[in-house]
């Protein structure tokens, strides 16, 4: 069995893959909808390239998450694309700052289901190419005959390797743009104001923020539930970080995982795992900082 899940990981990394796309998406259109979306989202929505979908944030006037999304062109209005559970909160965000401005919010309904196509192509004709798991791929209709539709471990597993922070794990209402390396896909600093950009601007001109968004890889000696502190071996019992997300890697045998480091221990490469009642149930060594 774990030849088989080896072999299935491999191809999804190496060749790509398809998974179902379950999102919400909000219609956006008038004659103020371009400069008034351009007042909310960190992206500059002028530039929008035809057939492309981008990453953007939606912002707290104190330049916290609202929500992240996605942005694309369908002839003459805008898409915006969030997580079902975010659906709400973002139209009272948009809500809350349309107030002359020509422009009208709609939930579209349900289509028929989506798949996101990723890695290697040929890809289907006339589909939006947006890359959501930071490779090249589209989002069509249908699966092509032969391609690895990904299981939800298994996509959680493509999450993790590629850095992919997502709500509800690496990214919450009080995360900041540049905690979570955010700030390298889905901000655009040239563009005009936005609500937060004075934050997101500050402190990548400052470049500090309390945490930081890392990779890492190790072993656990048992697999617990919840999240896991991370401290230094020969300092227990003071936290310096949380790993928020965790999957098996089996062609390393080890553990991958996302996570956050307090600033003032980033210079630090390896950590003891431990769980809420104070165990320590492994180490784990920084692989990267994702950019």
């Amino acid at each position: 069995m774990n030849e088989t899940c080896r072999a299935r990981l491999r191809t999804l990394l190496e060749s790509g893959g398809a998974f179902p796309v379950e999102t919400s998406r909000i219609c956006v259109q008038g004659p103020d909808t371009i400069r008034y979306l351009n007042g909310q989202l960190t992206m500059d929505v002028r530039r929008l390239p035809a057939g492309q979908a981008r990453s953007a944030l939606l912002l707290t006037a104190k330049g916290r998450l609202c929500a992240p999304l996605w942005i694309w062109k369908d002839a003459d209005v805008l898409i915006l694309e969030v997580g079902e559970s975010l659906l709400q909160e973002t139209l009272d965000r948009l809500e809350k700052y349309l107030v002359a401005d020509d422009v009208t919010l709609s939930v579209l309904p349900d289509n028929p289901r989506r798949f996101h196509i990723f890695g290697g192509g040929p890809f289907p004709e006339n589909s939006l190419r947006i890359p959501r798991l930071q490779v090249e791929g589209v989002d069509a209709d249908h699966v092509p005959e032969g391609l690895l539709l990904a299981t939800p471990d298994e996509l959680e597993f493509l999450h993790i390797v590629r850095g992919i922070p997502r709500w509800g794990h690496e990214l919450d209402a009080h995360t900041l743009p540049q905690e979570a390396c955010l700030e390298t896909q889905s901000v655009d600093f040239n563009k005009g104001c936005y609500v937060g950009q004075e934050v997101v601007s500050r402190l990548q001109s400052v470049g500090r923020v309390n945490r930081r968004l890392f990779a890492f890889v190790g072993q656990l000696a048992q697999e617990p539930a919840g999240r896991l502190s991370l401290e230094l071996p020969d300092q227990p019992g003071k936290p310096v970080g949380t790993l928020t997300s965790r999957c098996e890697d089996l062609e390393l045998a080890q553990t991958r995982a996302l996570g956050y480091l307090n600033r003032e221990f980033e210079t630090f490469h390896s950590f003891a795992a431990v769980d809420a009642s104070g165990n320590a149930l492994g180490k784990f060594d920084k692989h990267s900082i994702l950019t």
